[in-house]
């Protein structure tokens, strides 16, 4: 590590990852501070020891950060790549629509855009799933469309970043590729290397033209530098994977910070340096989004098995928007390892009574009775549970938009309320109910969201550090500038002011498109 870098990037999700790599393309000198480490497709979990330590704290490093707050949870990842090791995959443009809210900047709109999503597309080789060689659409990918069809609706396989051609070197990194196999892990790290991750592209790209990628160096503060003239100088530490819940402080200066946390992690970032940063805008933390996400409501009891595991974790989706919200519903998968965790933690009543017959057929088989024939325990009866004949969904919608973030004794809280989103909610859960009747099932609401809890989960956490056309009513530039702060950035979903009703990744990566653009002509 140098004491003085061009620029410091600080996360290497989808913002941090495009950032860098354009500037070190540009020939610039650029450190990545990456709290999470570095993950080889090996390393990935599997086993039930291996998903006992998945989960990012400051003895194990996980790949998954799960916070939990009043009236919503928040799901991240955590390692060199970002949300790109863990997420769904799903490269889809917010509608035109979105733009014209009035709480983005007037110069951001779709078409504005453009260029930047399909800058990102290609680099991302986003595509809809086409199946790999041996291999069909999955049941799950078939039920959905099929029952949107049956409502009048006009479903569509959705742009997926996933390779499902012939063993190749990737393009970008030369990193040896495998097409998809249907595993479902995407959530836990791909095996293959068949999903189209940042350490494939942009990261690969960055450290091929000298850019630095720091992992286990998580930033703690900001502060002005006098040496370089309007410079930062960023305090971290850096973790010792050997030693639990050790790590030694440092800092590193860069001519250009941007910050790339994610919508969490930056706005906790700007409010801890805010003491050095003092003319931050009052509005940071404002204007946090869930992007109307609901995670895994389900159509149960269908007549057919889905086995919903099998497949890219997404392929499918359909709008079900109304005259008063944005609505769009996808298809789900999640790993196995939660399937079975949910298969286990669920004593309905007619899984009891397949235990029972079975357990009874085992016993009569075992002391010889019953009746005559092959001593064959249909032990296929345990799996006849509901979760082989469910489609779970994911829903994402315009939510309020209303959340605010606050530091608590250094520790990041969010204050967020279902009642400026109840009948965004009311109409998404009444569009899954119709799915549901179409497809000849029965709807279950999302497990968090049944009483008494009442609570959501949002992989898609956006806002916090908005932005806007003025510093008294956001937090950054158009172009993710801090407002007061030359040469301070943020490029990622923190930036964003609503919801975008849809997965946010490719909108991060056309605004970071964006932003790299600016900072390059500056």
């Amino acid at each position: 590590m140098k004491s003085v870098y061009d620029a410091v990037v600080i996360g290497s999700g989808f913002g941090g990852a495009i950032t860098a790599c354009r500037l070190a393309q540009a020939g610039r000198s650029v450190c990545v501070l990456e709290r999470g480490k570095r993950w080889a497709k090996q390393d990935f979990p599997r086993t039930l020891a291996q998903m006992s330590h998945a989960f990012w704290n400051h003895q194990d490093f996980g790949i998954l950060d799960y916070r939990v707050f009043r009236n919503i949870d928040v799901i991240q990842a955590s390692g060199v790549g970002g949300g790109s090791l863990v997420y769904f995959n799903v490269h889809r443009r917010a509608h035109k629509e979105i733009f014209e809210r009035p709480n983005w900047p007037r110069a951001i709109k779709r078409d504005t855009l453009d260029p930047f999503y399909d800058r990102a597309k290609e680099m991302l080789e986003a595509r809809p799933l086409s199946a790999p060689a041996g291999l069909s659409i999955p049941a799950r990918t078939r039920a959905l469309m099929d029952g949107a069809r049956a409502l009048g609706l006009e479903p569509e396989l959705v742009d997926i970043c996933v390779y499902t051609g012939p063993d190749r070197q990737n393009p970008f990194s030369g990193i040896s590729q495998q097409a998809c196999v249907y595993c479902g892990n995407c959530m836990l790290g791909c095996h293959l290397h068949a999903k189209n991750t940042l350490d494939l592209n942009y990261l690969a790209v960055a450290e091929k033209n000298g850019a630095e990628i720091l992992p286990l160096h998580e930033a703690r503060v900001i502060e002005q530098n006098s040496d370089p003239a309007n410079s930062y100088k960023v305090g971290f530490r850096r973790f010792d994977p050997a030693s639990a819940d050790s790590f030694e402080p440092g800092s590193v200066v860069g001519r250009m910070v941007v910050v790339s946390a994610g919508a969490l992690g930056s706005t906790e970032l700007l409010m801890r340096s805010r003491f050095t940063l003092p003319r931050i805008s009052s509005r940071l933390g404002e204007r946090f989004s869930g992007n109307g996400d609901m995670l895994i409501p389900a159509t149960v009891d269908m007549p057919i098995e889905i086995d919903a595991a099998r497949g890219p974790s997404i392929t499918a989706g359909v709008d079900c928007s109304t005259a008063n919200n944005r609505i769009y519903i996808e298809d789900l998968g999640i790993p196995d390892p939660f399937f079975w965790y949910l298969q286990a933690a669920m004593p309905v009543p007619a899984r009891l009574r397949a235990l029972w017959k079975v357990l009874k057929e085992y016993i009569s088989r075992a002391i010889g009775r019953g009746t005559k024939g092959p001593l064959v325990v249909e032990f296929q009866r345990l799996f006849d549970g509901r979760l082989i004949r469910s489609l779970p969904y994911l829903g994402m919608g315009t939510d309020g938009a209303d959340g605010k973030m606050r530091l608590i004794d250094d520790n990041l809280d969010l204050v967020w309320h279902r009642r400026g989103s109840r009948k965004m909610f009311a109409e998404m859960e009444a569009a899954i109910r119709s799915l549901s009747e179409a497809a000849k099932g029965r709807y279950q609401a999302s497990p968090l969201w049944n009483w008494p809890l009442r609570k959501l989960l949002t992989a898609h956490p956006l806002g916090g550090v908005a932005m806007s056309d003025t510093p008294d009513v956001g937090v950054v530039s158009e172009f993710g500038a801090v407002w007061n702060y030359p040469n301070l950035y943020v490029a990622d979903g923190s930036t964003i002011p609503t919801a975008l009703a849809i997965n946010p990744s490719a909108t991060i990566s056309a605004l970071a498109e964006r932003t790299a653009q600016h900072l390059l002509s500056a």
